[in-house]
């Protein structure tokens, strides 16, 4: 999708009277003219600076050029009349666009590459988050902080996260990842028929592998050693085994430069051994997506304290991730077009945290312009700035995500910077 298609859907959702209709909390919401209008309210929710929210407020107002900004108490009065589901709808109005077949997209050996992970977000320590949510962490400092759980199924490919969801922190992963299942086979059956979803170790079960067969989707997953005794029984190499359900599946069994060894379980019987492993290793896309969402676009540096503002504010978060998709893309074409007869030893891309700093101080702008070609112009020269700071492409890079509950009180305030 070119950046100019992405934001027209963002203004004509943001826009919409069925999109405010649906949203609005309270039937007499919105019916006044107001500071703020329920769009104006969207854009400035998809603001990616985490400012205190008044200073956010009082740019977003200059920006506007609209006279005196309104107070952080009123917008948080503002944002109690509507829900979170402008900003859904915005994340799968731009997937069934992107993947609609208008678009080229990337593959490998003709498949989507697709994986499902799940992770937590520290929520502000209130109580009726604590309720709302759960909590999660083991000490005593942290043993009540409010979290939530969320699962991405992702395209490691394309850097799309298709069907997000936030849920409760004491989530199963599993019923989670069959969610995801039931959303790919009955929204983008195109997709999932072309599909390929690589798993964890934490999500094979036989329920879970027979959900993925019938539903006629390809599965490239990892075994711990307490999966099904008949997978971490197979021998080193490659196999078929037969499961206690009935189903076989092809076993890949391999040791890794550490000395451990490594099981992935298949049902794709054309590839090659080497093929399953890379595909396994694709893997690491949405590893570096919640990388991405955590310390790049601060999702946990919540606006606000309460149920509603916290599924506004990740929704909103999916939104950019989205758009920050688009725009890498737009942008590596253009690093591409400018190294295309140069010796390099690896291919570059644009750099993705200065293209997300490159955001934070425009999209917004770019949101809010309903210039046409003042607008694609202005795209432009913003494609081009974040073309300029490239990095290498390395294969094969890897790192854990683990879970670690902050023992400061602070940690869910706005950042100041």
């Amino acid at each position: 999708m070119i950046n100019l298609d992405y934001l027209k859907l963002l203004t004509f959702i943001a826009n919409s009277k069925e999109t405010l209709d649906i949203a609005k909390l309270r039937e007499n919401a919105f019916m006044r003219k107001r500071k703020m209008s329920f769009a104006d309210a969207l854009s400035f929710m998809l603001d990616m600076r985490k400012t205190t929210l008044q200073t956010r407020l009082n740019l977003y107002f200059k920006t506007r050029e609209s006279g005196e900004p309104i107070s952080q108490q009123a917008f948080s009065k503002l944002r109690m009349n509507f829900d979170h589901s402008p900003f859904e709808k915005m994340v799968r109005e731009a997937v069934k666009m992107e993947y609609s077949g208008k678009y080229e997209l990337p593959l490998f050996q003709g498949y989507h590459v697709l994986a499902v992970d799940g992770s937590y977000l520290q929520l502000p320590r209130t109580d009726e988050l604590r309720q709302e949510f759960g909590v999660r962490g083991g000490s005593k400092v942290t043993g009540n902080q409010p979290s939530a759980g969320v699962s991405v199924l992702y395209d490691v490919l394309h850097g799309w996260p298709l069907d997000p969801i936030i849920t409760r922190t004491d989530m199963n992963e599993r019923t989670e990842c069959e969610k995801h299942i039931n959303f790919l086979c009955d929204t983008l059956p195109h997709i999932a028929e072309s599909s390929i979803l690589t798993i964890d170790r934490g999500y094979p079960s036989l329920e879970l592998f027979a959900k993925l067969q019938t539903s006629g989707l390809k599965f490239v997953a990892r075994c711990s050693a307490a999966s099904m005794p008949q997978i971490t029984g197979a021998p080193i190499g490659e196999s078929i085994v037969k499961l206690k359900n009935g189903m076989s599946v092809r076993v890949v069994k391999f040791k890794l430069p550490s000395g451990e060894t490594e099981t992935l379980a298949t049902n794709l019987l054309d590839f090659l051994p080497e093929q399953i492993i890379k595909l396994y290793a694709m893997r690491w896309g949405i590893e570096a997506a919640y990388f991405r969402l955590k310390r790049e676009l601060s999702v946990e540096k919540f606006s606000g304290k309460t149920p509603n503002a916290i599924r506004q504010d990740f929704w909103a978060s999916m939104v950019l991730m989205q758009a920050v998709a688009v725009f890498q893309k737009n942008a590596d074409e253009v690093v591409r077009e400018r190294q295309k007869n140069k010796p390099i030893k690896h291919q570059n891309r644009a750099r993705t945290s200065d293209l997300i700093i490159t955001l934070r101080d425009r999209f917004i702008f770019a949101v809010l312009c309903d210039r046409p070609m003042f607008c694609a112009e202005e795209m432009e020269d913003v494609i081009k700035t974040m073309a300029r700071v490239v990095s290498p492409i390395r294969p094969g890079r890897s790192f854990e995500r683990v879970f670690r509950p902050s023992d400061n009180v602070q940690a869910n305030l706005k950042s100041r910077l």
